[in-house]
This record gives structure tokens, C-alpha cells and sequence, in this order.
């Protein structure tokens, strides 16, 4: 075959075979209802995230299944609440439709031959955090963590507490995000019941020395100049960070700024706790250094992550289990 004969079988083949192939993921909805889904650019792995809720010798299981951005690494958390023993479970692939649903069940919780770390648990759901019911939770496997995982939005009646085993992205070491509207705090530890103790509260952190500007919402309601200010930085959250990013199409731009943990400064547990589509995250280390006035070009930073993020385990949790009436959260 003469030279402009491979240059024909060339513009034949590009013209036949796409540039490039989007990875495709089994979307199932809770209700059991899939379908293949082809997932957006950024989004490079298929994601498989399980609740399972023990009580006594009862067991319920919700599979949710779908796309995931390139960063998700397998998680796992589990916690008490009453009789009840919550875990969930998120596994990450990166092959066409690897996460197909799996007809087999998952044991019965906890029944290993192995003992693992021992951990303190409460939540609450039933307040046992608050009132220092904590129980104690044997870890199924050996890569797991004690943990606290404290969310407070809008006031102290939305502040919610959860200790218990888990492996999450942020550990090991405290790391977190707070405002004058949201504190996001996750905090793991490796020797038996080290996650025991009041509940945390802000105020009991102590100041780091910085001081960042906060706000949250669009540049009219919410990030407006009256309702953007300083704030005192606390605890490990020791960066000013500034993200942008909208919360679903055809929604206008929502700004979150305030005092962040290195580890939140990557973008994608912002995008995750905020629900942020393409969000846009930059952090500096000086006082007020993230100004709205200021251009935001001179901080580092990622660049845009396209497409919708994925709720963290965490936010899952926080989440998720409301569906079930408001009984356990």
C-alpha cells in the first residue's frame, strides 16, 4: 500500500473511531431502578455506595450506584445509635460498568474471626453524643480508624455528632472547614477508645492566629459586601479558602469563603459538602488574603472540577438517612 493509501485508511479510522471514550458506570437509584450511564469528563471511576442499618437480627441494605470523579478512594464509616448499628460503605472502580449490582448480601454485622480496633460510638440521632451515652464499636477490618465527624450548618439545632470506626479520605490528623455559617470537622485517631471526649464545639478550638474572610451564598444574598467580614481561624483549619461553583444547572454562582485544613484546599471535599457543581477552589495563607476584592488569580489553587461532585460519605450519611423518617438523624 502506497503512502497516500495509509494516509486514507488513517483519516478513515479517526473518522470512524471517537477521540476519545467516556467511561461508563451503572447509575442505580435507591429504588432499585439502572441504567447505564456515560460519565462526564473529570469523572473517571464508577462508584458503588452501600447503607446497611442492623437491629437485632434485622437488616436493611440501600445500594446507590454512578459516576465519581477521578480523587474518590474507597471509604467506609460505621456508628451507633440506639439498638441500631448504621455503616456505609462506598467502593471505587475504574472499568466499564464494573459496578454492576452484586445479587449477593453482605453479612450480618460484625461476625469476624478478627478483632480490630475498638472504638467509642454515639450520634445524635439519639443524642447519646451529647449526653455521653457512648458505647463502644468493634472495627470490621484492619485499616479502619476511630473517628469524630462533627456538622454544624446555619445553628447549634443542626449540629450533628457521629464517633465511630471508618476509613476516610483527611485522616490521619483533624481537618475541617468553618464560617460564620458551617464548621465541617473530621478527626482520627488509632488506639483503642482515642476518640472519646465532649463533643466538640468551635469555640473550644483554639485560634491559630488568622483570620480569613467568611461568607456563603451568591454575591446578593448571602456573599453580599454587608455579609462577608473577618473571622478568628481556629484549630487546624489554618488556611483562607475561596469557593465558587453553582449548585445544579441553570442556578447562579454560589460563593463559600471562610478558614480551611490544607487537605480542603484540593477542591473536592468543598465540592462535596456544598454540593457544588464545577467548583472552583483557591486557598492563601495570610490575614483577609481571601478578600473578594482581591483577584483570586493570585491565589493557589485547582483548577475547575467539571461536572456534578458526589456527596462524601460523611454528607451521605448526614443525608441519606433522613430519608428513613428523621429516626435516625
Amino acid at each position: 500500500m502506497g503512502v497516500s493509501g495509509l494516509l486514507r485508511l488513517l483519516l478513515l479510522i479517526q473518522t470512524c473511531i471517537p477521540a476519545t471514550w467516556a467511561l461508563r458506570c451503572m447509575r442505580c437509584e435507591r429504588n432499585g431502578n439502572c441504567q447505564v450511564e456515560e460519565c462526564a469528563p473529570g469523572q473517571d471511576l464508577c462508584r458503588t455506595t452501600v447503607l446497611n442499618i442492623w437491629e437485632e437480627d434485622e437488616e436493611l441494605e440501600v445500594v446507590e450506584t454512578g459516576c465519581a470523579h477521578s480523587e474518590k478512594t474507597n471509604r467506609t464509616m460505621s456508628y451507633r445509635t440506639g439498638m441500631k448499628i448504621i455503616t456505609l460503605t462506598e467502593i471505587m472502580c475504574g472499568s466499564d460498568l464494573c459496578n454492576r449490582p452484586n445479587p449477593g448480601r453482605t453479612p450480618a454485622f460484625p461476625r469476624s474471626r478478627n478483632r480490630y480496633l475498638e472504638c467509642i460510638s454515639c450520634a445524635s440521632s439519639d443524642l447519646s453524643c451529647e449526653r455521653g451515652w457512648d458505647r463502644s464499636l468493634q472495627c470490621r477490618n484492619p485499616r479502619e480508624q476511630c473517628l469524630e465527624v462533627v456538622t454544624l450548618e446555619g445553628s447549634l439545632k443542626n449540629e450533628r455528632n457521629l464517633r465511630g470506626c471508618g476509613n476516610l479520605p483527611g485522616c490521619p490528623g483533624p481537618t475541617g472547614f468553618h464560617n460564620n455559617h458551617t464548621l465541617h470537622f473530621l478527626r482520627c485517631c488509632n488506639t483503642t477508645k482515642c476518640n472519646k471526649g465532649p463533643v466538640l464545639e468551635l469555640q473550644n478550638l483554639p485560634l491559630n492566629g488568622l483570620q480569613c474572610y467568611s461568607c456563603q451564598g451568591n454575591s446578593t444574598d448571602g456573599c453580599s459586601s454587608d455579609k462577608t467580614f473577618l473571622i478568628a481561624c481556629r484549630g487546624p483549619m489554618n488556611q483562607c479558602l475561596e469557593a465558587t461553583g453553582t449548585e445544579g444547572p441553570g442556578n447562579p454562582y454560589y460563593t463559600v469563603r471562610g478558614c480551611a485544613a490544607p487537605s480542603w484546599c484540593q477542591g473536592l471535599h468543598v465540592a462535596e459538602a456544598f454540593r457544588l457543581h464545577h467548583a472552583n477552589v483557591s486557598c492563601c495563607t495570610g490575614n483577609g488574603c481571601n478578600d473578594p476584592n482581591k483577584d483570586v488569580q493570585s491565589r493557589k489553587g485547582g483548577a475547575p472540577r467539571p461536572g456534578p461532585a458526589h456527596l462524601s460519605l460523611s454528607i451521605i450519611l448526614l443525608t441519606t438517612v433522613r430519608l428513613w423518617g428523621g429516626t435516625l438523624l
